[in-house]
């Protein structure tokens, strides 16, 4: 039987599993042209968000599990501003997953993409006992690596005409993270501030 993935609390946001009334709010930046300009086949039509948000619960309830979807809330304002998870790279390699976020535009700049990204992993390496999360780029999304840069995520290359969009073959940017490299970072977070536990 599935259980709902508890909510990740992390000091500004609460990350909970998505519902079909998110829609609205999560059209508000899979529908905008800015935001999505580095994500290939985006900006979506209301239709297209309702369908990926049924798509991705449908991967969630799937056992075992393809996507790990989560809702990014500002807890104080109780506001979806984004959304994101950890998504497994194939049946055959459940040892890793992929991790991605989409913030609206009018958080971006302000540490919640890494903020939730930090969340993810955390849950990625402690409750789903993974062995490496990755994540991808466009070369020209600077804010997007800066976050994987922010999160200790490794640069492992450039992949080349990887993904289709449209008008022409795009390359991506690829970073990793492996477990044991979390651990050492948390481990060094810890023992520089007393009060984490």
């Amino acid at each position: 039987m599935f259980q709902p993935t508890a909510p990740l609390i992390t000091p500004r946001l609460t990350l909970r599993p998505l519902v079909p009334a998110d829609w609205p709010a999560i059209h508000a930046f899979t529908g905008d042209a800015e935001v999505q300009r580095y994500i290939s086949g985006a900006p979506l039509s209301e239709q297209e968000t309702r369908d990926l948000i049924e798509m991705l619960r449908d991967w969630e309830h799937e056992r075992p599990p393809r996507a790990r979807p989560c809702a990014f809330v500002h807890t104080a304002r109780n506001e979806l501003i984004g959304f994101g998870g950890l998504y497994w790279a194939g049946s055959e390699k459940r040892w890793q997953a992929e991790l991605g976020y989409t913030l609206h535009r009018a958080w971006w700049g302000q540490g919640y993409a890494t903020e939730a990204g930090a969340a993810l992993l955390r849950m990625g390496f402690s409750d789903l006992r993974l062995h490496r999360i990755f994540a991808e780029c466009h070369p020209a999304n600077n804010a997007s690596a800066r976050v994987m840069q922010r999160l200790g995520m490794t640069y492992e290359g450039r992949l080349r005409e990887i993904e289709w969009s449209g008008g022409g073959w795009w390359d991506m940017l690829h970073y990793a993270i492996l477990d044991h490299e979390w651990q050492d970072m948390e481990r060094a977070r810890t023992s520089s501030d007393p009060s984490r536990p």
